[in-house]
């Protein structure tokens, strides 16, 4: 699933190359949305959402007119996002918590299919944390530990988070939008090489799906190949 996400962002690009006439796009997109958490990598959608998520990311990519009030964009996404992961469980009758805090690089790609006032959009890409923080808490344990990127690669298989998004937006002005939109994060699986598994509650695998709402703009510059 992670190279289907990286196949499809290089197949958007390429096709990118061989639209004829095409308009330049740049944007600025800010995010922040509900955020739920599974321990089971076999489930997409998490059974409540306990805690938040936020981030923006610029874009730049091109505009391809399809009709008078029709277009399709492609974009590349770079940012931060800052993502939390929150657990509870119940041990002999007592509540444990557990919650991660990412801070992250993003990088990834975007196609947007605009219509009007509305676009509907999808892409993904990677989520890179350059720090993380967790924190445990009941059944007579408790503690909060921050993590670099070289221990997340020592805690999880990758440190790496893939992700796929989607959106619907409502242009105002022709340039500035709000939307909503869901994002999924793919599955990080732990390391059974003992570290810190005396302070890990989860020792298998988390993920998340998020939802919420997103506001930025978008401008199109016009080109033309033909002059």
């Amino acid at each position: 699933m992670k190279n289907r996400v990286f196949l499809t962002i290089i197949l958007i690009l390429v096709i990118s190359f061989n639209l004829k006439a095409v308009n330049l796009s740049v944007g600025f997109i800010s995010q922040f949305g509900l955020s739920g958490a599974n321990t089971n990598a076999s489930k997409i959608f998490p059974s409540g959402f306990r805690d938040f998520d936020t981030g923006f990311s610029f874009s730049i990519g091109i505009n391809q007119p399809i009709g008078d009030s029709m277009s399709f964009s492609v974009l590349l996404d770079l940012g931060y996002y800052h993502d939390s992961y929150d657990f509870r469980y119940t041990i002999d009758g007592k509540r444990v918590t557990e919650n991660y805090q990412f801070d992250s690089f993003l990088v990834g790609g975007y196609a947007r299919f605009n219509f009007a006032f509305l676009s509907i959009g999808a892409g993904g890409g990677a989520k890179i944390p350059g720090a993380a923080t967790y924190r445990v808490n009941g059944y007579n344990i408790g503690g909060r530990y921050r993590f670099s990127f070289g221990d997340l690669n020592d805690i999880f298989e990758s440190a790496v988070i893939p992700y796929l998004r989607f959106s619907i937006d409502f242009s105002i002005f022709n340039y500035l939008l709000i939307g909503v939109y869901a994002n999924y994060d793919f599955p990080l699986y732990f390391q059974h090489n003992n570290y810190m598994s005396d302070v890990f509650v989860n020792k298998d695998s988390i993920s998340a799906f998020d939802i919420g709402i997103q506001f930025g703009y978008y401008l199109n510059i016009n080109f033309d190949r033909y002059y």
